[in-house]
C-alpha cells in the first residue's frame, strides 16, 4: 500500500486545527490563528513521521500524551496548573467525542451486512477491528462530527444562561395562589403610567379558568378595550378579578400604541430556583396578560419585570413603556 506523507501532513493539520478550535469555542478561549497553525502543524509533523521514521518510543503513552499537552501549551498557553488540565481534559473529549461520531457516522453510511464482517480475532483471543474509510469520507464525516459536537456545546451553554435568569414566580390573590417559572428580563421597562408599578406579563392560558370564558383565546387577537366593555355580560371566572383588571398602554414591537388587560394582585413573589438567594415579596405590581405562548419549549410562563427582583419595588422608573 501506498502511503503520500504530504497527504497525511495535510489531513492531520487541518484535523487538529478544528479541533483546537472546538476546544477553544468550548473553553471559551481566544487563541491567535499563528498559535493554532503552529500547534496543529506540530500535530500533523508528528502523525506523518511514524511513515519516514522507526523510533518505537516516539509513539507510546508517555510521548503521545506530551505532544498533546505541547500542542495545547502552544495554543492556549499555561495559566497555571488547574486551568491548564481543565485545557488538556476538554482537548481530549473533543478528541473522543470527533472519533466516535467518525466511527459511527461512517460505518453508518459505509459499511452493510453483518457488523462482523469487520471483525477478526487473534489467535490468543484478541478481537482486531477493522476499520476502512476513504480520505473524502473521512473529511465529510470529521467535519460533521466537528459541527454537531459544537452545535451541542452552544445549544448547552445556552440552556445554562438561560437558567440563570429563570425565576420561580408566585402570584397571590385572596387565598388562591398560582406558581410558574418566569424569566428575568432586564429589557421589559413597562410600567403603569399613572402609579408607576411594574408590570410583568404572564400567559393568559395559566388563568385560563379563572378568566370569563374565551377571553385566555381572545387577548391573542382582539384588544384588550373590548373585553373589559363586555364586562358586565361575560360569563365565568373568579368574581374577585372583577374588581381587578386594569388596562395598561404599551408600545409593541412595531411603535403602535396598544392596551394590555392586567390584573392587580395581593403579591407577587420572585424565589431564585436554584435557592440561593432569599425569596422578594413584591405588592407594588400588576401581572399583564398575553395571549400567545411566551417560550417555544415552554421553559417559563412569564416575563418578569428587572425591578421586582430587588429588595423594594420603590425604584425610580424610567418613562419608556416597552414590552
Amino acid at each position: 500500500m501506498t502511503v503520500y506523507v504530504d497527504l497525511v501532513f495535510l489531513s492531520n493539520l487541518t484535523i487538529d486545527a478544528s479541533i483546537l478550535m472546538t476546544t477553544a469555542k468550548v473553553r471559551h478561549l481566544r487563541p491567535r490563528r499563528r498559535r493554532v497553525a503552529l500547534s496543529a502543524s506540530v500535530g500533523a509533523a508528528y502523525a506523518a513521521a511514524m511513515f519516514v521514521t522507526s523510533v518505537p518510543y516516539l509513539y507510546s503513552f508517555g510521548a503521545k500524551l506530551m505532544i498533546s499537552a505541547f500542542m495545547v501549551y502552544l495554543t492556549f498557553g499555561y495559566g497555571g496548573p488547574l486551568k491548564f488540565a481543565r485545557t488538556i481534559g476538554s482537548f481530549y473529549l473533543v478528541n473522543f467525542a470527533t472519533l466516535g461520531a467518525v466511527i459511527g457516522i461512517s460505518s453508518l453510511v459505509k459499511w452493510s451486512g453483518s457488523p462482523w464482517r469487520g471483525i477478526a480475532f487473534t489467535d490468543d483471543g484478541g478481537m482486531v477491528l477493522s476499520f476502512d474509510v476513504q480520505a473524502v469520507m473521512l473529511v465529510l464525516t470529521m467535519g460533521i462530527a466537528i459541527w454537531l459536537y459544537r452545535s451541542e456545546a452552544e445549544s448547552r451553554e445556552s440552556r445554562k444562561r438561560l437558567e440563570a435568569l429563570v425565576v420561580d414566580v408566585n402570584i397571590r390573590i385572596g387565598d388562591r395562589e398560582w406558581t410558574c417559572r418566569g424569566l428575568v428580563d432586564t429589557g421589559n421597562r413597562l410600567y403603569d403610567p399613572l402609579t408607576r408599578i411594574p408590570v410583568m406579563i404572564l400567559e393568559a392560558s395559566l388563568w385560563r379558568d379563572e378568566l370569563p370564558k374565551g377571553w385566555a383565546d381572545r387577548l391573542r387577537s382582539e384588544s384588550a378595550d373590548r373585553l373589559i366593555g363586555e364586562l358586565e355580560e361575560a360569563e365565568g371566572g373568579l368574581s374577585s378579578f372583577r374588581d381587578r383588571y386594569r388596562l395598561v398602554p404599551y408600545r409593541a414591537a412595531g411603535g403602535n400604541s396598544k392596551l394590555m388587560l392586567a390584573v392587580k394582585p395581593d403579591s407577587v413573589t420572585i424565589s431564585d430556583a436554584a435557592g440561593k438567594e432569599a425569596p422578594c415579596v413584591q405588592r407594588r405590581v400588576l401581572v399583564g396578560l398575553d395571549g400567545g405562548s411566551l417560550s417555544s419549549e415552554g421553559a417559563y410562563r412569564a416575563i418578569v419585570h428587572s425591578d421586582l427582583t430587588l429588595a423594594s419595588a420603590e425604584v425610580p422608573a424610567s418613562s419608556t413603556q416597552t414590552a
